[in-house]
């Protein structure tokens, strides 16, 4: 029986983010159809114009999710639900070069203008091929240091490789998505405030197993 030693090798990368990518939750309940719509569809047309007078293209802002749904609410006297108008949602994303400038400058103008319409901010990598494929290189690195220090610490030979496994997917860098909840009560008056922030480096890892026939 053919002896082998298989291993497992992790590269990991710390990347400094280029870019942001804004999230937004816009919404709308009315008693009819129709007008939860048109309500839901002119907030976001609002958001579009205040995107596109900052200088920003309208077609960046993307769909990510559209719904409309009956409502209902739970009469506690008559024990049934009852009819509570539409609901409609719209969660829509912005991707932008990292520019806490004009970044701070568009996320005022939102507070100030758009009621009620929440956001979120993720940092990522515009590309990441460069750093998929240092990644892939640290992976197998570590896999052969991997396997020289436990053929040696074993007394076994490390002779040809007989298998590498990796399986190839397009590597996406994202970092954990920050809320930002504007319109509460407690929130200062202006909206010239804005939140001031320094993303972090995101962590990200690559594996690649490989299979060493030992003697």
């Amino acid at each position: 029986m053919e002896r082998n030693l298989q291993i497992t090798g992790r590269g990991k990368l710390a990347v400094t983010p280029d870019l942001v990518i804004i999230s937004f939750d816009a919404s709308a309940h009315e008693w009819e159809y129709e007008k939860t719509v048109i309500a839901l569809n002119k907030k976001v047309e609002d958001l579009r114009t205040i995107i596109e007078t900052a200088g920003i293209d309208r077609k960046n802002l993307k769909t990510l999710n559209f719904g409309i749904r009956r409502e209902t609410m739970w009469n506690k006297k008559a024990e049934k639900s009852e009819f509570n108008g539409f609901s409609a949602s719209h969660n829509l994303e912005l991707e932008l070069p990292l520019d806490k400038t004009i970044i701070n400058q568009l996320l005022g103008q939102i507070a100030k203008k758009l009621e009620n319409l929440e956001f979120s901010i993720t940092f990522g990598v515009k590309d990441a091929s460069e750093q998929q494929q240092q990644l892939i290189l640290y992976a197998i690195e570590k896999a052969k240091e991997n396997a020289a220090l436990i053929a040696n610490a074993t007394g076994v030979e490390l002779m040809e490789i007989l298998n590498i496994d990796y399986t190839f997917r397009e590597l996406t860098i994202r970092s954990q998505r920050y809320d930002y909840p504007i319109y509460e009560a407690d929130t200062v008056s202006t909206y010239d405030i804005t939140p001031d922030f320094e993303p972090d480096a995101i962590d990200v890892t690559e594996t690649v197993t490989i299979t060493w026939k030992i003697g």
